[in-house]
């Protein structure tokens, strides 16, 4: 708290966080919420069971401004957002992406909490919004105001109206502006598998405009690519790359970065909070800030009612759930174990109304079977049988299938990503070290388990998958987020264990776009597509670890230098130095963590 005459700040409440398991659960809550109500109290929201009872949920309490005197009013268990009135009066509060009020009994709350929540509360509830609604607040004592996605709403409580405003804003995509071309490279097109030996690319506007034997004299800029190799930009179609910002996203982001500078130009964040995941990816569409552009599924629709999702218990209720994250801005919709057949269908069929694709959390051979009859465009994560006999390739290829492994995490045996982890010490690796904070470096690649080769399933995994490409089906790549930057690669390397290198590069390129259904402007290097490519230092069809060799990133045709993002064409702009990078974790001696920084603060050198 800070006097209105100024002082220094003083803290009132410790709102304690959320944990589950040991780990905190911020990425998908708001930051924490206090407001003024009558009494001159402040109110706030904190996690409910802090010691874990249930950490999903949300506590209303209030206390006096000297700190004293804390009174718990309501516990929401399904709820994360909530606001009282400025005079006492409601409350209203947020629950599966919607907005509900009541009356707040003031005077009748603080000694017993009262139980609130949408269906099976203590108190009557009154439901304002049923597509999507969040974040409400109160402008005054008798207005509530909320958002959901591209609508601003305000409710009077006097009248019970609701007042509903489109909100517009249309800023230019950020793609090149004039003509670039590289010359003398080997050019995987991923096009009819055609190769081409000392070929040219020529991109005008964000867009690939001659690819082969093409003139670039009348280039703005021309790259000597001679003894390069260019292959599309990787698709990763399980990202998981937008859980540390709370929805307060930095411009320079290295959850963003990290995967350009790794050669991906595009990515699906799946099962990921739309506060986060959306407007990031409307930050990178401005360029205001570098990365691959984002889809997204948004919340996934899990079974059951709580703060981000709602129990199906019919298919009106399945359509304005994926109404709601279609305006938001979602592409495909994320069904998460749904218990019954007829929850999933009503879900996919809501889907299809809207042409949308529907991606889902895989489990075992008859539930994955189950999952694609009640029309499912995919599904997530390894089988847990291999080999895959013949009748279930076929089965799932003459379906059109999307088989997606994400085989850094699951399948029988100890997890893949782990194979890659104890081959060398990656946390020496200066691009990781400049890219990914040291946080999220060290704990997964110095702490190794050696174990023999054969205990990992992935080539079994990748021969599966293959065998329903070639039954007509699809496959993708999807690092689960596990090692941001080298994650895709990896997911690439390990499709080569049960193929070929050709086969492993179109499965991250060409076949993610189309789970996407974006074949047409991404996935392959065609005339007419987007201008999304990658300069390799060296040829991947010869070693398919030379994807990770990158020299050059293109996205929209605006050319990165493939280690520090600085942007070469067609400005000439500095990325920026990494501030999640801390000097003093990387230094190789023996002194304590903390040297420099005692020796800093005592006015040493």
């Amino acid at each position: 708290a800070v006097p209105a005459e100024g002082a220094d700040t003083r803290t009132i409440p410790k709102v304690a966080r959320p944990y589950t398991g040991g780990r905190p659960m911020m990425p998908r809550r708001p930051p924490p919420q206090a407001w003024f109500g009558p009494d001159g109290r402040l109110f706030y929201a904190e996690a409910l069971g802090p010691m874990g009872d249930d950490p999903a949920g949300t506590d209303i309490a209030s206390i006096r401004m000297d700190g004293t005197d804390r009174r718990v009013h309501f516990t929401l268990p399904d709820a994360d957002e909530a606001a009282v009135s400025p005079d006492g009066a409601w409350l209203a509060f947020q629950e599966g992406d919607n907005v509900y009020r009541m009356p707040f009994p003031y005077g009748g709350t603080g000694s017993n909490t009262v139980r609130i929540a949408k269906r099976d509360g203590q108190l009557p509830v009154t439901q304002l919004s049923v597509e999507g609604g969040i974040h409400p607040r109160w402008r005054d004592a008798t207005t509530l105001e909320f958002v959901s996605g591209p609508r601003y709403y305000a409710h009077d409580v006097t009248t019970g109206e609701t007042e509903e405003v489109p909100i517009r804003l249309e800023l230019p995509r950020h793609i090149a502006s004039g003509t670039v071309a590289f010359t003398g490279a080997r050019i995987i097109t991923v096009e009819n598998d055609v190769v081409l030996e000392n070929g040219t690319l020529v991109a005008t506007n964000g867009r690939l405009t001659c690819i082969g034997a093409c003139d670039a004299a009348g280039a703005d800029q021309v790259f000597d690519a001679t003894g390069r190799t260019i292959i599309p930009g990787l698709i990763d179609m399980h990202a998981h790359h937008h859980r540390d910002h709370l929805g307060i996203i930095p411009l320079r982001n290295w959850e963003s970065a990290i995967y350009l500078a790794y050669g991906v130009t595009t990515t699906l964040d799946n099962s990921q909070w739309s506060a986060n995941v959306f407007p990031a990816a409307e930050l990178v569409e401005a360029g205001r800030m570098i990365g691959p552009r984002v889809y997204s599924t948004g919340d996934p629709v899990y079974s059951g009612d709580g703060a981000r999702q709602n129990e199906i218990s019919n298919y009106e209720l399945a359509d304005q759930n994926v109404a709601r994250l279609m305006s938001w801005g979602a592409v495909t919709i994320k069904e998460y174990l749904q218990p019954t057949r007829q929850q999933r269908q009503w879900v996919t069929e809501a889907a299809r109304v809207r042409g949308m694709r529907v991606t889902s959390e895989g489990g075992d051979l008859e539930f994955n079977m189950g999952m694609i009859m009640d029309g499912h465009t995919g599904w997530e994560h390894p089988q847990s049988y291999v080999p895959l006999y013949s009748d279930v390739a076929k089965f799932f290829g003459q379906a059109d299938a999307v088989y997606s492994p994400t085989f850094m995490v699951g399948g029988p045996g100890p997890w893949n990503e782990e194979y890659f982890y104890q081959e060398y010490e990656i946390w020496k690796d200066p691009k990781m070290r400049r890219w990914l904070p040291w946080r999220m470096l060290v704990p997964v690649t110095r702490r190794r388990m050696l174990r023999p080769e054969t205990d990992y399933s992935y080539p079994l995994i990748a021969r599966g998958m293959v065998d329903i490409i070639d039954e007509g089906g699809w496959g993708a790549i999807g690092a689960h987020g596990q090692l941001h930057g080298l994650g895709p690669h990896y997911e690439v390397w390990m499709v080569a264990a049960g193929s070929d290198e050709h086969t492993a590069i179109e499965v991250g390129t060409i076949h993610g776009a189309h789970f996407l259904g974006l074949a047409h402007e991404l996935g392959s290097l065609a005339v007419g597509k987007i201008a999304d490519f990658v300069v390799l230092n060296s040829n991947p069809l010869e070693d398919i670890r030379a994807t990770a060799d990158i020299e050059y990133v293109i996205k929209d045709g605006i050319v990165y230098n493939g280690d520090t993002l600085d942007e070469m064409w067609p400005s000439d702009r500095p990325f920026g130095e990494p501030y999640w990078v801390d000097a003093d974790a990387l230094l190789s001696d023996d002194r304590p963590t903390d040297y420099w920084d005692r020796i800093r603060r005592e006015g040493g050198s």
